[in-house]
């Protein structure tokens, strides 16, 4: 089946799957746009059965518009390519009439593992990586630095000056574990509200909204080694809302083999379960891209752990006007057991969103 044959069938299927009251969110004029993280085909980069055209091309075969990319793994000597392959990068732009949404990078805030950076080398790390954002044309980057539960208020503070000069916003990613109200989004607030900056806000990730487990991670967890008994509690008591360190607790109780201890710590990376996609319309003017994470598309061509029907509405709400992009992390689940096909997995992603903003 070719592409566009694909979409065709899939498109009309789930026009049948509306949910009841999502017209009035559609009337509500969706400014929400598409694109995908090229992260999305990280197991085709790696065994060079894509390159980084051939992703390109594949997100503009979806009518999507937003190109985002992980600096580290597609940028020939980052952070400074050469300027032959940033006319590169802006010429697969025009022809495939995409552009660039968001720069994911990394502040090795270890330094390799033998020492803390500094906070002069950490924000040297981000001017370096904000000039390229700037070169390749991003007008949003997404730094991770450190720990995802911790936010770097001083380092991003002090490289704001920067982040204006090249006029490109510094976006932290709200990811899972992080809750939609605490500590990690009111240290940013707080230098937003006092600096007035234009140039800091958010990255929500989706998987902060996970309600239940994703079940090609357990089944992983299942053949790496752990016992079904703890497959079965984690996945229960994550329903259950017991807290990530309450499970781990438990199944250190329950066994000491590697294979079930690593299953209990991965669980946190999921959710929390109290947080409320409702929380995001206090920040929305702030959020500058969104990663539409996704483990696994079912069938009817919805997202089995992330509720997607009650997000996207709230984007609709706040008016978001940025990239959603598709965000597949299932492959690592199911690469021991069959090729990966990621471009399915996003295509089929994209038909959702596409019925979810109107498109479809």
């Amino acid at each position: 089946m070719t592409r566009k044959e694909f979409l065709r069938s899939v498109t009309a299927a789930a026009a049948t799957l509306a949910p009841a009251g999502s017209a009035g969110a559609q009337a509500a004029k969706p400014k929400c746009k598409r694109g995908v993280t090229l992260y999305s085909y990280q197991e085709e980069y790696y065994t060079h059965a894509m390159t980084l055209e051939d992703c390109i091309a594949e997100v503009a075969s979806m009518g999507a518009e937003g190109v985002e990319i992980i600096a580290e793994e597609m940028v020939p000597n980052y952070p400074d390519p050469p300027e032959a392959w940033v006319g590169h990068w802006h010429a697969l732009m025009q022809k495939y009439h995409t552009k660039p949404s968001t720069l994911d990078t990394f502040v090795d805030v270890y330094w390799g593992g033998r020492r803390d950076m500094t906070l002069q080398e950490s924000v040297d790390t981000l001017a370096a990586q904000l000039k390229l954002a700037h070169r390749m044309g991003f007008k949003v980057m997404r730094p991770t630095t450190g720990p995802v539960r911790e936010s770097a208020p001083a380092m991003i503070e002090k490289a704001l000056p920067i982040a204006e000069e090249y006029d490109v916003r510094i976006a932290p990613e709200i990811h899972a574990p992080i809750p939609t109200k605490g500590k990690f989004i009111d240290s940013y607030m707080e230098i937003i509200a006092r600096t007035k900056t234009k140039h800091l806000g958010f990255n929500p990730d989706m998987g902060i909204f996970c309600k239940r487990l994703p079940r090609v991670a357990l089944a992983r967890h299942m053949r790496d080694g752990a016992q079904e008994k703890v497959v079965q509690y984690l996945e229960q008591a994550f329903l259950d809302g017991v807290s990530a360190n309450d499970r781990v607790a438990a199944v250190q109780k329950m066994s000491s083999a590697e294979a079930d201890l690593r299953a209990a710590f991965m669980t946190g990376g999921y959710g929390p379960l109290t947080n409320n996609p409702k929380d995001l319309l206090a920040i929305m003017p702030y959020c500058y891209n969104v990663h539409g994470k996704f483990y696994e598309m079912t069938d009817d061509l919805q997202e089995y752990s992330i509720p997607y029907d009650e997000i996207m509405p709230v984007f609709i709400e706040g008016g978001y006007s940025g990239y959603i992009d598709s965000e597949y992390e299932g492959q690592r689940c199911t690469q021991d057991i069959k090729e990966t096909d990621s471009c399915e997995e996003v295509r089929r992603h994209h038909v959702m969103m596409k019925r979810l903003l109107g498109e479809a």
